[in-house]
């Protein structure tokens, strides 16, 4: 019985954490507010960035910046946080209204921008 005991006061200590993680949040997901939001992201993870136009996903999740340069941001979710990397020849594939972006940069992963009816324009862009 006393193993019992145990395994139960285990379980429920676990339950116990998951809870008040959640509870702390820990467990939330970063939105952009808006395309603006998105621009002073890029400016502030990329000296001397001067936007020019920027692109939200319909989700939040994401957005595509331009500078004035021609040179294209992309601002992704990661955790609860955004980076953002520049994109040199990024591997672009569209389905839709869904921009699929994988930057040359090897451990990055694939990120899927729903972008509406600018996905043309920007897939031809990138």
């Amino acid at each position: 019985m006393d193993r019992i005991g145990l395994l139960a006061f285990s379980v429920f200590g676990v339950a116990l954490l998951v809870l008040l993680a959640r509870w702390l949040g820990f467990a939330r997901t970063a939105r952009l507010a808006s395309a603006a939001h998105a621009a002073d992201i890029a400016r502030a993870a990329i000296p001397g960035l001067n936007v020019a136009e920027a692109v939200l996903a319909v989700d939040a999740s994401g957005a595509l910046v331009t500078a004035d340069d021609g040179r294209v941001a992309l601002v992704c979710r990661f955790g609860d946080r955004f980076v953002v990397r520049l994109l040199n020849r990024p591997q672009v594939s569209r389905a839709g209204p869904v921009l699929r972006i994988r930057p040359d940069e090897p451990m990055f992963p694939e990120t899927a921008l729903d972008l509406g009816s600018a996905a043309g324009a920007w897939a031809a862009r990138l």
